[in-house]
């Protein structure tokens, strides 16, 4: 225990550490705000003050407890959280949703399966050498992110299955998946969205042939990427007409938030009218309108940064975001550095699934990408969600602390 204890206090990340604890202090400060609304008086500041401190007890749990016994649990522990999101996809008619209660409280296992497939994920690709994986090698951990995938899209919850790609692809990445294979899975998806006009698509085609050349792809490997690609392409429009047509308009309206101003666009909208109209430095604190008068939907868990934009300006926005790559600058050092194979690739596994949440969700608020409903990391109202990243962050302050031991 003494030497826990002086391992702590020399090794332990203080700057990472610091930075996550800035994030969240700054986000009970805007959900002050946010509870003093026309339509609202709200103390979100205060129920998020109370999942700040179970979330911090979690960080301390999961930096205490040494990567060696996340290693031997990660198999037990995706295996109760599979069974959680089997249980809610086969009860819909108890309108469970994605939650499930135990009396008062009420837990979103979608929010647990990051963690879990992060572990599970390190095992499972910790144990093949590096340099002579195949795409064969990798078909039981796709298979493990896909169970997960299929059954949080049933919730219907979209924004949470694809921060399972966002952990799966960097973890694939670091344990010895060539790059171009990544291209590869991926490209389909740029291409398809290129395709709805020509220039665009054959500016696309041309691109990836390029980027292929640098990667030095096979003459076999360039001839199936491009076909591949050209093929998905040209089945875009027969795709097209077999979404419904909420799916169509949510696609439309990403495009142009003006294409349903008072429906779909209407939180896009507001957000950007936030965003803009607080200028260089911001309204101040407590002091903005589109906020006030309760124009900005979800300010207080989704649009938590839209908030940010108003009453703190760019100047804030540029804070917050210093903050968050900082924190994962920290992370992806603590990746580098660290011996262990299985460590190393959990810290990377919640560097993609935190990142990617930041990303989108502040892309979501400026209108960049579609609105999916992720919360933002550390900042938004949620106890699942806060907890959850909570002891992601203490995970990875664990391994650095323990990173020359093993």
């Amino acid at each position: 225990m003494r030497f826990e204890r002086r391992l702590f206090l020399r090794y332990v990340d203080w700057p990472m550490l610091a930075a996550a604890l800035l994030i969240l202090g700054f986000g009970i400060l805007v959900l002050n705000s946010t509870g003093q609304t026309t339509d609202v008086r709200a103390d979100y500041d205060a129920r998020q003050s109370v999942w700040a401190l179970v979330g911090i007890a979690a960080l301390l749990f999961a930096l205490l407890v040494p990567f060696r016994t996340l290693d031997a649990l990660s198999i037990p522990i995706y295996g109760a959280v599979f069974a959680f999101l089997v249980y809610l996809a086969v009860t819909p008619s108890s309108g469970a949703g994605r939650w499930l209660g135990f009396g008062p409280i009420r837990i979103q296992p979608s929010e647990a399966a990051k963690i879990a497939l992060v572990l599970v994920m390190a095992r499972v690709l910790s144990d093949r050498p590096l340099g002579k994986a195949t795409l064969r090698s990798y078909l039981l951990p796709l298979t493990l992110a896909g169970a997960y995938f299929l059954l949080v899209l049933r919730q219907p919850d979209l924004g949470t299955s694809l921060v399972f790609g966002a952990i799966v692809v960097p973890m694939l990445y670091w344990a010895g998946l060539p790059a171009r294979a990544i291209l590869l899975a991926l490209s389909p998806l740029v291409g398809m969205v290129a395709s709805t006009h020509l220039f665009a698509w054959i500016l696309f085609l041309f691109l990836l042939f390029l980027v292929l050349l640098f990667l030095r792809a096979s003459p076999l490997f360039l001839a199936v990427a491009l076909a591949v690609n050209m093929l998905v392409g040209i089945a875009a429009p027969i795709l097209w007409n077999e979404l419904q047509d909420y799916q169509k308009t949510r696609i439309l309206t990403f495009l142009d938030p003006n294409h349903d101003p008072l429906g779909a666009g209407y939180q896009i909208i507001q957000s950007e009218v936030a965003i803009g109209s607080g200028g260089f430095a911001g309204k101040g604190y407590l002091q903005g309108t589109q906020k006030g008068l309760s124009f900005l939907p979800e300010q207080h868990t989704d649009f938590i940064f839209s908030v940010v934009g108003e009453e703190f300006g760019f100047l804030g926005c540029a804070f917050l975001l210093s903050l968050y790559l900082f924190l994962f600058f920290r992370m992806l050092l603590i990746a580098a550095r660290t011996r262990n194979r299985f460590a190393s690739l959990v810290v990377v596994g919640f560097f993609g699934y935190l990142s990617f949440q930041v990303v989108v969700n502040v892309g979501m608020t400026l209108g960049l990408v579609p609105v999916t409903g992720l919360p933002l990391p550390l900042m938004s109202y949620g106890g699942s969600s806060l907890i959850t990243s909570l002891f992601a962050v203490g995970v990875v302050l664990g391994v650095g602390l323990r990173r020359r031991r093993y």
